[in-house]
């Protein structure tokens, strides 16, 4: 039996991760016996001077395989973005990755027409800054497309699929102040295509909320982002032991954050459980 890890949304430049967390990060694989490392997107912003160089570094120590986020999209070319989309890797004879970027077409967010929901993303939302040669559902059905297309033509007993975006209805945002941006978070055509196949497990990122495997029909759905540091568990354990934020209730989780992130105290901390958190965002699948 081996092992397949899945991470996504490391967000390398934000989350300030370099040589020294890079090496923890190959030190965790290894003590864990991960025989294949899949990125499941949002690596960086900066896909050329960042993402690549890390993908060859980590990629010395253990075989590697990416998709794309939407922050990984920027400053790309549409050419660029489909010759990375839709990647196989052959894990055993009975086994597959396939993995592809993904996208969205608003129907997560119904409540807004498409020209609301089209303006809405121009004012907030970071994809305004990718150079999409499509609309968004236009995109979407596209790459639903395909997907079927190359699901139909596999030949495997089991199929792992690994993508940015969000597949299933079950795992959109709820807090009434969030649920606009539901609309950017993907497509359940993805699931309905994928319950047509042999896909066992399918794991996904992009809306930063971890969570336990969960099973949706014959599917297994997994998703565990790193995400940005302030969404951390070991910033969130941080808070909670400090005197001063105690009566925080009020505060929200950016001005806690603000609080905390360059006190000493804390900087000591995340390095002593960095490897935890890292772990915490691994989906391990056997194969």
């Amino acid at each position: 039996m081996k092992k397949l890890a899945v991470m996504s949304d490391l967000h390398i430049d934000l989350n300030h991760i370099q040589e020294e967390e890079q090496d923890l990060l190959i030190q965790i694989l290894k003590e864990e016996k991960i025989d294949h490392l899949h990125l499941a997107g949002d690596i960086s912003n900066d896909f050329i001077g960042l993402s690549l160089p890390f993908i060859k570094a980590i990629g010395k120590d253990i075989p590697l395989t990416f998709n794309l986020g939407n922050h990984d999209m920027l400053g790309l070319s549409e050419k660029t973005i489909q010759e990375l989309d839709f990647q196989e890797t052959l894990l055993s004879k009975e086994t597959l990755l396939l993995s592809f970027h993904g996208w969205y077409d608003y129907s997560f967010f119904q409540e807004k027409s498409f020209a609301q929901n089209r303006a809405f993303k121009q004012q907030f939302w970071f994809d305004r800054r990718l150079r999409r040669l499509e609309e968004d559902p236009s995109l979407t059905a596209s790459i639903c497309q395909k997907l079927d297309q190359k699901l139909s033509e596999s030949t495997f007993q089991r199929i792992i699929v690994s993508m940015h975006f969000v597949p299933h209805r079950d795992f959109l945002l709820t807090h009434p102040k969030f649920k606009p941006f539901n609309a950017f978070l993907g497509s359940h055509k993805f699931h309905d295509i994928f319950e047509q196949y042999p896909v066992t497990d399918v794991v996904f990122g992009h809306n930063h909320r971890r969570m336990q495997a969960r099973q949706i029909d014959t599917i297994y759905y997994h998703s565990k982002p790193l995400g940005y540091q302030k969404e951390w568990q070991l910033t969130a354990d941080f808070i909670k032991s400090q005197k001063d934020l105690i009566d925080s209730s009020r505060r929200k989780p950016n001005q806690l954050y603000t609080a905390i992130k360059n006190r000493e105290s804390f900087q000591n901390y995340k390095k002593d459980l960095l490897s935890q958190e890292f772990r915490l965002a691994m989906t391990i699948i056997d194969y």
